[in-house]
């Protein structure tokens, strides 16, 4: 195995240099993964942009897929794991002792707070800059991560491709929205925005037994409503070709809204869809991402006159396992969602083809060994 190893740094918005790092020396309980693929994000646009709380150079990426390269002298056997395992890391490393880590709630971490001082950031690929000790290797986009005892670290127990096990965080992600939903066997579910969230959350509900799922999107995402058929859409809708969108969802759910809806767009008019797109009584989950943006939903009366429930879903939760066995099972094709693949050295080519949309991507991945 090479002594160091290679990453793409943001060292300032809107710029990357690839850089060399030395290999952290591991303490008993800790694990290094050698990164196969890692996914570019929608939130990795917005820290590359610059809207971050964090301020100095850091190895973002965050949808990380690999295999066990090296551990510590007692992490193999305390983890049930051997070298070259291919494993699922999650995005948060818990603090285990907040409050809401001793319940369980671990994706609201409260020592999950950069504003309470640089050594404060807990995500992967997130908040955690390159001078956090031991090493600078905190992000996906490195041939190599640093996985302290504390993280949380998933085995497959049935060899999948790559190209599928790099769909595991946003699909974890997915997971966790439907929770959040409670939505039950026979119940029908609503997706609005099918990138890889929605294509995600599609394909969670739809395991999860939502009969029938409708996918919404707009002019310019025919490939993803395609995809998405594909991931378990019974209806995948371009809006934009419909005069009344809330209409046409009730029409095909024979006069009724929607039990749940899962906003995934981001995008405040998405936010005002998927709450009007739910019947009296339903449930809509938020899980779309808006760069920070103020968001007004909807008139305070649509949501009380209907006792709509809101819910905000963060990450993933208790999702990974059950992801990974929707992936392991084969019964979607999450491999479908990876439209592009570009070496670690291409970066700047990724994200340009990522922000202009150019060729229709889906999913970006980035393969550091290339």
């Amino acid at each position: 195995m090479t002594e160091k190893a290679k990453a793409a740094v943001l060292m300032e918005p809107e710029h990357f240099v690839i850089r060399e790092f030395p290999l952290p020396q591991l303490g008993p309980r800790d694990l290094l993964m050698k990164v196969k693929l890692c996914g570019i994000c929608g939130s990795d646009i917005h820290m590359w942009h610059g809207r971050s709380q964090i301020h100095e150079p850091w190895i973002i990426g965050h949808e990380f897929i690999g295999e066990v390269a090296d551990a510590g002298s007692e992490a193999l056997a305390l983890r049930h794991l051997a070298i070259g395992d291919q494993i699922a890391v999650e995005l948060l490393i818990p603090c285990r002792q907040c409050r809401w880590c001793m319940e369980g709630k671990y994706e609201i971490c409260e020592m999950d707070n950069v504003s309470l001082g640089p050594d404060h950031g807990r995500q992967f690929g997130c908040n955690i800059p390159l001078t956090r000790p031991p090493t600078p290797l905190w992000g996906g986009y490195s041939q190599y991560l640093y996985v302290p005892e504390q993280a949380l670290v998933h085995k497959f127990h049935k060899q999948v491709s790559w190209q599928a096990g790099v769909t595991v965080e946003p699909l974890a992600t997915a997971q966790h929205a439907i929770d959040r939903s409670h939505i039950k066997g026979g119940e029908s579910c609503v997706v609005v925005g099918p990138g890889p969230i929605g294509l995600s959350v599609t394909a969670a509900a739809k395991h999860a037994g939502a009969e029938p799922v409708i996918l919404l999107g707009t002019q310019g995402d025919v490939r993803r409503l395609e995809v998405g058929c594909k991931l378990g859409a019974d209806y995948a809708l371009d809006i934009t070709q419909v005069a009344d969108p809330v209409a046409e969802v009730k029409r095909l759910l024979h006069g009724s809204g929607a039990d749940v809806s899962v906003e995934c767009s981001g995008a405040p008019a998405g936010s005002l869809l998927a709450l009007r797109s739910v019947r009296k009584g339903g449930t809509s989950v938020l899980i779309g991402m808006s760069g920070m943006r103020e968001l007004t939903l909807v008139p305070d009366a649509d949501i009380v006159f209907s006792e709509i429930t809101v819910a905000g879903s963060l990450m993933s939760g208790h999702g990974y396992e059950r992801a990974m066995k929707i992936i392991e099972s084969g019964r979607f094709p999450m491999e479908a969602m990876v439209t592009h693949e570009f070496p670690l050295a291409k970066i700047d080519e990724a994200y340009a083809l990522m922000t202009s949309r150019r060729e229709d991507p889906i999913k970006i991945a980035l393969n550091p060994w290339a």
